[in-house]
């Protein structure tokens, strides 16, 4: 398996607009460890936070400006000062109001990614950042993939291994289906605070009662598996 731009080194900084005091995230990437395919990778990436930010898209993280120096390439894109899911799912999980919510939010990411025939690959607690108003942005659009058309496909088996769908792992041919299954993994994530082992999977007894059947269904529909 070919796990794409996995082994980069990234660092993101915090920075500030002398003249118009905003603040942005800065990601830089050493040149010296970039390939041909992470080329292509960073082309893309940059090429959908611009899209992105002159869309003003409210659900994922856009494009400030981007250079470089002798040694890296770098990316100055919108600050989410609320972190990533991260950082609140290492105290609680969310109750359901909020799960609910932040779902949404990266169902209309999803959606602006897909119309534009890009499967992001990566969704998980981490790559989503919330904004000063509160709104859950998709960000890092590292492993993102380009496809032919609005039901293309991709090969490369790449992303966080708790989130990956089946079929990656089972070295087919995949579609943005696999950014629904790693949402429906989030929402379980979000609800119950803990992975989502999928064998022996029992979303009618796994979940507790109050977390509502429309959020079952919700995840059950995400989390169809073909064989």
């Amino acid at each position: 398996m070919h796990f794409s731009s996995l082994f980069l080194s990234l660092q993101v900084y915090l920075a500030q607009h002398k003249s118009s005091g905003e603040e942005v995230a800065i990601k830089t990437i050493k040149k010296e460890e970039i390939t041909i395919s992470d080329i292509q990778s960073l082309k893309l990436e940059k090429a959908i936070l611009e899209e992105a930010k002159r869309e003003k898209n409210p659900f994922l993280v856009g494009l400030y400006a981007s250079f470089q120096s002798r040694d890296h390439f770098c990316l100055a894109m919108d600050y989410c000062p609320g972190g990533d899911l991260t950082t609140y799912l290492n105290v609680s999980s969310f109750p359901k109001e909020t799960a609910v919510f932040y779902s949404g939010c990266i169902v209309l990411g999803l959606q602006f990614l897909h119309e534009r025939n890009i499967i992001h690959r990566d969704i998980k607690p981490p790559n989503i950042l919330l904004d000063s108003d509160g709104y859950a942005r998709i960000a890092d659009f590292g492993m993102a993939k380009k496809t032919a058309g609005y039901d293309g496909t991709a090969t490369s088996a790449c992303g966080s291994l708790p989130y990956m769908a089946p079929e990656i792992f089972r070295s087919r041919f995949y579609t943005k289906s696999v950014d629904w299954w790693a949402l429906g993994i989030l929402i379980y994530k979000m609800l119950l605070n803990k992975s989502c082992h999928l064998s022996g999977l029992d979303l009618d007894n796994g979940f507790p009662v109050k977390s509502g059947s429309s959020l079952i269904d919700m995840v059950r529909s995400q989390l169809l598996i073909t064989t």
